[in-house]
């Protein structure tokens, strides 16, 4: 690999090859993938990543895309010496000139500078999730990273509005005109968003902000199977349209997180299941919130919390939010981010201890997630050495019913295997096409979304 020949191209300061620096970038943060890559690219532009991806595929070198590196299945790492393109120094964002409800922003901007830049104008940016401060533009566009608020805003494809992209050639695509309607072709932003990285790289977008709510209740409640607390979702979901996330986790990840972080008890751990319930809107929300369906059961159930001032709202979150640090405390778990249609949860729910634990009697599996969209978080401690077996017993119960093996994390390499569950052969086919029209010589993120075995 001829790395001298690439740094002639770009200049000064561009490629790092410090093991210790790589290292960094090398290895995933849940610590289930360990690759390796001789070079760290951190290019400053679009330019400059278009006379990368060039000279990538006029030499097939292969390189593997990366924003905060905070992705769950793999396709963020060189497991097989890729090199890496790090877009993290491409991380400057601004209101649009023309839009003022619209920032355009780099790849390699945080999710959280997205957040607190949109809030100066008392806008919010609709996708949040707990790695807010790593996570980045880029990266959450790869994967259309969905999040907390998923049911009031949708996942980040319906923030996007424009993009500007380099395909595996070296091609800048795209644009950034910010129009609400421009049905002019195929459209890059739906396309691009989840195709994680194997495409094209992105490397802007202008996305869409909304008005920040005047004021936010969070209500905490619990359970004692979880059969009330997903009637409860669907009571809120189609009742109220206030109602911004809808949260359900379990007393056994609750112990871990006051194990870790001695946060109190919840209702001296009497119960089994909770939900957590946010609302926005305009003033006044706690009254509306005590009428209908939702006021009845405020009224009528025993175990329920109501926080309306930001440090009550947040000490309700720290249960959710602290779960998957928690749980990494205790091991390095297997992940399986998943979406079950809301009348088969509960059958997943219940189920899926004897389904882990038939194939492997010594794993411990700990489930959370978005209740509203049927988006479970499995988190399962001490697969080895029966992994494959695991994940292939879970996702094909997933499918049978009628769920998805990827919600909002993609495919990356650790389900790349499991895609045909889920896509016919045709589709697998058109898929394999699409990508060699847009990198024909294979250098963008090989593996990821396509399995070698494919």
């Amino acid at each position: 690999m001829r790395i001298e020949e690439l740094r002639s191209l770009l200049g000064p300061g561009r490629i790092n090859e410090d093991p210790d620096i790589i290292k960094t970038y090398s290895d995933d943060w849940t610590g289930r993938y360990k690759g390796f890559t001789p070079a760290v690219i951190s290019p400053h532009s679009t330019d400059e990543v278009a006379e990368i991806l060039s000279w990538c595929s006029a030499n097939e070198v292969k390189i593997v895309p990366q924003g905060g590196n905070t992705g769950m299945v793999g396709g963020s790492v060189p497991l097989d010496g890729e090199l890496i393109i790090s877009l993290r120094k491409m991380n400057n964002a601004n209101f649009s000139d023309t839009h003022k409800n619209q920032i355009i922003a780099e790849a390699g901007t945080t999710l959280l500078e997205i957040q607190n830049l949109a809030s100066e104008r008392g806008l919010i940016y609709g996708v949040d999730f707990g790695a807010r401060d790593s996570a980045t533009i880029g990266g959450t566009i790869a994967t259309n990273a969905g999040g907390l608020n998923v049911l009031k805003y949708g996942t980040t494809r319906s923030q996007i509005i424009s993009v500007e992209a380099v395909t595996g050639t070296g091609t800048i695509v795209g644009n950034l005109n910010g129009l609400e309607k421009d049905n002019t072709g195929y459209h890059l932003p739906s396309l691009l968003c989840g195709s994680e990285g194997t495409l094209a790289i992105v490397t802007r977008t202008k996305l869409r902000l909304w008005p920040e709510p005047e004021e936010k209740v969070t209500i905490l409640f619990g359970f004692d199977n979880i059969q009330e607390a997903i009637n409860l979702t669907e009571d809120c979901v189609t009742s109220n349209s206030e109602i911004v996330a809808c949260e359900l986790f379990f007393q056994k990840g609750v112990n871990l997180v006051r194990e870790a972080y001695g946060v109190q008890p919840l209702w001296e751990n009497k119960h089994s299941t909770y939900l957590l319930c946010e609302f926005a809107g305009d003033h006044n929300i706690s009254d509306r919130l005590s009428e209908g369906v939702l006021g009845k059961i405020l009224q009528t159930h025993n175990s329920v919390l109501v926080a309306t001032t930001d440090g009550e709202r947040q000490r309700l979150w720290q249960y959710r939010e602290l779960h998957t640090v928690a749980i990494s405390q205790k091991g390095i778990p297997l992940k399986l981010d998943v979406t079950l249609p809301l009348r088969n949860l509960s059958h997943f729910l219940e189920s899926i201890d004897t389904i882990c634990r038939k194939i492997n009697p010594l794993c411990s599996p700990y489930v959370f997630g978005h209740c509203a969209d049927g988006n479970m978080h499995l988190n399962i401690l001490q697969s080895e050495p029966k992994v494959n077996a695991l994940e292939e017993e879970i996702l094909q119960f997933v499918v049978s019913l009628e769920g998805s093996i990827s919600a909002e994390h993609g495919i990356g390499r650790s389900k790349a295997p499991y895609l045909h569950f889920q896509r016919s052969e045709n589709e697998l086919k058109l898929f394999a096409e699409m990508k060699r029209a847009f990198d024909p010589k294979g250098v963008l993120n090989p593996n990821v979304i396509f399995s070698s075995d494919n």
